[in-house]
């Protein structure tokens, strides 16, 4: 009997649209280490490490970031924003999807709210 693997070992990936509250600089390297450094101080290294946490982007102008994890630590990742605080002020999830694309809706729903 011949044993099968599986045909990818590949992680699935979540994408999270999230927005800073604060009104202050807003600066893509400064969001960065607010992120990992929540991450290292709720979870610490290893948990951190098992998140497979990356910041895809930062829009300095639109103040809109894009966070990719894995699927199964999408509720710690949204726990991390969540726990950030710069001038009193957290951060706000405007989305989860499974694909970049998919997150284009959120956050061109939540311009269009936002003018309109």
């Amino acid at each position: 009997m011949k044993l099968k693997s599986k045909k990818s070992f590949k992680e699935k990936k979540r994408y999270i649209l999230f927005k800073p509250l604060w009104r202050d600089n807003f600066k893509k390297e400064d969001v960065i280490k607010l992120i990992w450094n929540s991450a290292l101080e709720f979870l610490g290294e290893l948990g951190a490490a098992e998140l497979s946490l990356w910041v895809i982007s930062v829009d300095e102008e639109k103040r809109i970031g894009i966070v990719r994890c894995n699927t199964k630590s999408i509720d710690k990742v949204i726990c991390i924003l969540s726990l950030i605080r710069y001038e009193n002020k957290g951060m706000l999830i405007l989305g989860v999807s499974g694909t970049m694309k998919g997150l284009e809706k959120w956050s061109e729903d939540y311009v269009s709210k936002r003018n309109g």
